[in-house]
């Protein structure tokens, strides 16, 4: 006989009972403590629903103080009316706990709960809300006995205003100093209201301004802003120095700020100059930067409207208004990112996106430009050697390539030959015969595209020279230059 359905009606909570609630049982989660134990949806006290036969009802009836709870179990039986299946009173701790589990668990095993909703027939009258609380609605204060209870979607009764008499919202005070929206005037954190200056842009959110709580104030009655101070140190907009954290004054220049020294203030003007390079990519919230203060290198720059002293180490002229100098860094600016826009690109990215870094130099000490000098004198020196060895022996005229050349009394002169990355033949040889007067420059010729049968000595082109009183001291010169024999690295 497949299960009917009665009209059953839920008793209302007990006369003093606090945050009653019933439930129709459909499950027990041993894992759980107390009521949280019990699965299955709520029953409003007071209220009838459409319910089927062997559906269990547990009704829980805490008493005031909290210290005990009157537990029942009803079953629907088969003619529709109630059993009750148990009533006791316990203590909190243990009103939802062995005994009364067993007797949840045996029901259920029973009488298997039906899937389906609960349908409810009638609504229990409103209660009165016994104390002050807070209306779940609008979230604005409810006097006691001037709202009613009702039940939200955890299950739990919350009190509310009567229905259609929750108060308009209190408008909601700024919660930081700011400028009025509407006359600019200042106002203290709490001072004003907040209003939506703009509605937010597909479904986002507003923007909300404070303005003065009545009319705004006359102009000459309104409260200037007070002067804001930088939060960490940039450069001033003045004269150019750092400003430290805290020392400086914010100025509002178009949509951002720029930072200053407090009137009259600036120190003299430091004698440092700008470089700056291009680093196309994409945006980085954080970009590298570019190199530490104190770093010492050489630079091109520009002198216009500040001219670089001529004195300083390495320095030399490129052009009008250009110079090229050994520097040393002083500090760097924050960095900038540029998009690609016609006339608004600083010339290293041209075309393209990506990070612009500026850092302020000065003249490098002798002390500092020292290892550069020494770096750029000893590459310029061996780019004068390789310029006369190339001269005197690889494009001499006064030379013969004999068909069966004798290097058995030659040694070898290491002139500073450096193998490419991606090469993978010998390198050329230069070889000096003393007793005989000869030099012998040996050019590698087995690379593809090479005429093989011109080689005279392996894979190499043996050509021999006179050994020249020129040509000696260029021997001279690369053996006090580079390391021979077994000095070589």
């Amino acid at each position: 006989m497949p299960d009917r359905e009665f009209t059953i009606a839920v008793p209302a909570a007990d006369d003093g009972a606090v945050r009653p609630w019933r439930k129709l049982l459909r499950g027990l989660d041993e894992s759980k403590h107390g009521a949280l134990s019990c699965l299955g949806d709520w029953l409003e006290a007071g209220a009838s629903f459409e319910l089927p036969t062997g559906a269990v009802i547990v009704l829980c009836d805490p008493l005031p103080g909290g210290d005990k709870k009157r537990v029942r179990i009803w079953r629907v039986k088969t003619d529709g009316t109630i059993k009750e299946e148990r009533d006791s009173t316990l203590g909190s701790t243990n009103a939802f706990g062995t005994s009364v589990r067993g007797t949840m668990r045996r029901l259920l095993d029973k009488h298997p709960p039906r899937p389906g909703t609960v349908r409810q027939l009638t609504s229990a009258a409103p209660r009165v809300n016994e104390r002050a609380d807070t209306c779940g609605v609008c979230r604005q204060p409810v006097a006691a006995r001037a709202g009613i209870l009702e039940r939200n979607h955890r299950g739990y009764s919350e009190a509310r205003h009567q229905p259609g008499q929750c108060p308009p919202p209190a408008p909601l005070k700024n919660d930081f100093a700011q400028e009025c929206g509407k006359c600019g005037g200042w106002l203290e954190k709490g001072e004003g209201v907040l209003y939506e200056a703009a509605p937010g842009l597909s479904g986002g959110k507003a923007l909300l301004k404070a303005r003065h709580p009545q009319e705004c104030p006359p102009p000459d009655q309104r409260t200037a802003p007070p002067p804001r101070a930088n939060m960490r140190e940039q450069d001033c907009m003045l004269c150019g120095n750092l400003v430290a954290a805290g020392d400086g004054l914010l100025v509002r220049r178009a949509s951002g700020w720029d930072v200053r020294h407090p009137e009259g203030e600036c120190p003299p003007k430091e004698e440092l100059w700008e470089i700056g390079r291009g680093e196309p990519g994409p945006f980085r919230a954080r970009p590298e930067r570019w190199v530490p203060a104190g770093t010492v290198l050489r630079s091109t720059l520009y002198d216009h409207a500040q001219p670089f002293p001529s004195d300083a180490p390495g320095f030399r002229r490129v052009r009008e208004g250009e110079v090229s100098a050994i520097v040393t860094t002083v500090r760097e600016r924050r960095p900038q990112y540029c998009r690609d826009e016609d006339g608004n690109q600083p010339a290293d990215l041209i075309g393209e996106d990506g990070w612009y870094f500026r850092i302020l130099v000065r003249p490098a000490t002798i002390g500092e430009a020292a290892d550069i000098l020494a770096a750029e004198d000893k590459q310029q020196r061996q780019a004068g050697l390789a310029a006369r060895r190339r001269r005197l022996f690889e494009l001499c005229n006064d030379g013969e390539i004999p068909e069966a050349p004798d290097l058995s009394g030659a040694v070898q002169v290491n002139f500073g030959a450096q193998r490419s990355l991606y090469q993978h033949w010998p390198d050329d040889e230069l070889h000096v015969d003393e007793q005989t007067g000869a030099a012998w420059f040996l050019r590698y010729n087995g690379a593809d595209g090479d005429n093989w049968s011109a080689s005279n000595l392996g894979s190499f082109i043996a050509r021999r020279v006179p050994l020249t009183e020129e040509r000696s001291q260029l021997l001279a010169d690369l053996r006090a230059e580079y390391p021979q024999g077994d000095d070589q690295a």
